[in-house]
């Protein structure tokens, strides 16, 4: 899984977690997803386009959503931004490159209304010794009424993605050395109860429920969207073309759903 989703989903847990009064200094910017990370802001827009920072890390945002009675985060996500000279392409094709793929966008909820932060990355010294190359900025990009819900069946979620797994590992056999279908077998296992080890340490941080973590884990397993080596670059033949285009609409759907479900579910309000 990418690390601009993983991000996103760790800050809306963990901090639903720390809007709780959970201890979680912990998490920035020890956690493994900060590993490449120079800087981490969080900022809102100013006249004539400037941007006014208003929390250096995600510790301190926390603190300055709590202080203004934030009473949880959620996950969403919208549709890529295409080009309308390239056409349309596929947010499964797209989703291993910078900036493409879903937006994904954290809705910061309050008593009468919500706010959408946006999450960037743009690269800083490339030579830096510690390699965190990158500068990151969550950044808020409008207000709106609150959701009235969001998706947190964490049941259904996992029938969808257990479903996918089953129609696309035929599929993965199909292909001579692709070497997928032991994947898609690995993370349906998951999903039935099958401890995978699978590092994500920001979990000891979140409040989310074992059913939400094992759903999150497979979704992680099974995540093979991203660039040269990944799913998106198998090569296959005409035959199977449609078969393939089909089942992987389906698993990136179904994976997407889990992340969103899998955050969500640390929502209590």
């Amino acid at each position: 899984m990418q690390v601009p989703i993983l991000r996103a989903l760790a800050l809306t847990a963990v901090g639903n977690a720390a809007l709780s009064g959970r201890d979680v200094a912990g998490f920035y910017p020890n956690d493994p997803i900060f590993r490449f990370s120079a800087s981490l802001d969080f900022m809102t827009p100013r006249d004539a386009g400037a941007l006014r920072h208003v929390a250096q890390g995600a510790t301190d945002w926390f603190d300055k959503l709590k202080k203004r009675h934030c009473r949880g985060l959620r996950l969403h996500n919208a549709p890529m931004q295409q080009n309308k000279k390239l056409g349309h392409i596929d947010e499964r094709l797209l989703v291993g490159m910078v900036g493409g793929g879903p937006r994904w966008l954290i809705e910061a909820v309050y008593g009468d209304h919500s706010e959408l932060w946006e999450g960037f990355d743009r690269v800083g010294d490339q030579k830096a010794a510690d390699k965190k190359i990158w500068l990151s900025a969550y950044i808020l990009i409008g207000e709106a009424a609150s959701a009235e819900s969001v998706d947190t069946n964490i049941k259904g979620a996992s029938i969808d993605l257990r479903d996918a797994l089953l129609n696309i590992e035929p599929v993965a056999r199909a292909i001579p050395g692709a070497g997928f279908a032991d994947i898609f077998v690995a993370a349906r296992e998951t999903l039935e109860g099958k401890d995978l080890p699978y590092p994500l340490e920001f979990l000891r941080f979140a409040k989310m429920k074992p059913e939400a973590e094992r759903l999150l884990k497979a979704a992680g397993r099974a995540w093979v969207f991203g660039a040269m080596g990944s799913w998106n670059d198998v090569g296959v033949d005409a035959a199977l073309k449609p078969r393939y285009e089909s089942a992987s609409k389906v698993l990136f759907d179904a994976l997407a759903r889990a992340v969103l479900v899998s955050a969500n579910s640390t929502y209590r309000r």
